[in-house]
């Protein structure tokens, strides 16, 4: 048996979960605190890692733990070897993919966490409370007034976190566009992400747009829409889940009021994420500075420059 410890909104877990029911493998899953990960702390730490992190996976047969989504997809390749195969072909083939584990964590995932995020801030806020404080306190974060706090206060502790405010002067919405509409054009004529075959890099992609779903720029995008059937194919195929309480919640936010978008400009930037060897990067950041001290600036006034609400795309909008 295979415990699969996780947030299960993150898409980096999502990953695993798809590729551990693509394999037909056994296995159970464990919620962990988002702030103590006291149930990640019976397991010692891999050197390579900073502090325990999800995804991470406890296999009962071998008595190994594994932290972090591409090392455990080699695990799982490796160690299960009569299941369907994540990294299938020859040796260039196999190298492929997961130079494609490392791209997809970095250049995609990485910036998807932040839009995404900024999108469920900008539009309802208050679903950080349900994320992050649902088995806290007894349901007392379920409170309408407590729950409006609660997800302030998490905005801003995920925006010192994530330097979502940045986003903007990085140019990082433009970045991500254009490497996206680049992997469009080369997947136009592929099935798959590698190769002939299904693998590894068709799971982690599905997974790491997901995020993308709730952000008009990228979601409604003309010349994206092939990716997100990509995803949805993918998810299927691997009898993933529909859509996640995010996505859910905001749909439902949207009902009421219009979704929040941006305004479009002409600006030529790149993706600043740089992965590790055969590991991927990361953008997180000390919370407990003195930059905490401008961060409710940030939270309610420079996260939402260029934003704007309204129902429908325009010429200057989307």
């Amino acid at each position: 048996m295979i415990t699969l410890y996780e947030l299960h909104w993150s898409h980096y877990c999502e990953k695993i979960r798809l590729a551990l029911d693509y394999m037909g493998l056994e296995w159970r899953m464990v919620g962990i605190d988002a702030f103590n990960k006291n149930q990640l702390r019976a397991h010692p730490m891999p050197s390579h890692l900073p502090s325990h992190t999800v995804p991470a996976i406890h296999d009962a047969r071998t008595g190994r733990f594994v932290m972090d989504s591409t090392p455990i997809l080699r695990y799982l390749t490796e160690n299960y070897q009569q299941a369907p195969n994540l990294f299938p072909g020859d040796q260039a083939n196999r190298e492929a993919i997961d130079a494609k584990l490392v791209e997809f964590d970095t250049s995609l995932g990485i910036p998807a966490r932040r839009f995404s995020y900024t999108q469920v801030i900008l539009e309802c806020p208050n679903l950080l409370a349900d994320l992050f404080l649902s088995h806290r306190g007894g349901g007392l974060f379920s409170a309408p007034m407590i729950r409006s706090v609660a997800g302030a206060c998490l905005g801003i502790l995920l925006s010192k976190r994530f330097a979502f405010h940045r986003s903007e002067s990085l140019g990082l919405y433009e970045a991500l566009e254009a490497y996206l509409l680049q992997l469009a054009i080369k997947l136009e004529s592929s099935t798959f992400i590698v190769g002939t075959t299904f693998s590894a890099a068709d799971i982690a992609f599905a997974a790491q747009i997901r995020p993308l779903t709730v952000v008009p720029f990228f979601a409604e995008h003309p010349r994206l829409q092939g990716l997100f059937e990509r995803h949805r194919k993918t998810v299927a195929q691997c009898n993933g889940e529909g859509d996640f309480p995010y996505q859910t919640g905001i749909a439902n936010a949207r009902k009421c009021k219009p979704p929040v978008r941006r305004k479009l400009r002409t600006l030529t930037a790149s993706l600043p994420f740089q992965s590790h060897g055969d590991l991927s990067g990361n953008d997180q950041n000390h919370v407990w500075t003195w930059g905490m001290l401008t961060m409710p600036f940030h939270y309610f006034v420079s996260l939402r420059s260029r934003k704007v609400r309204q129902y429908l795309a325009t010429a200057n909008v989307r």
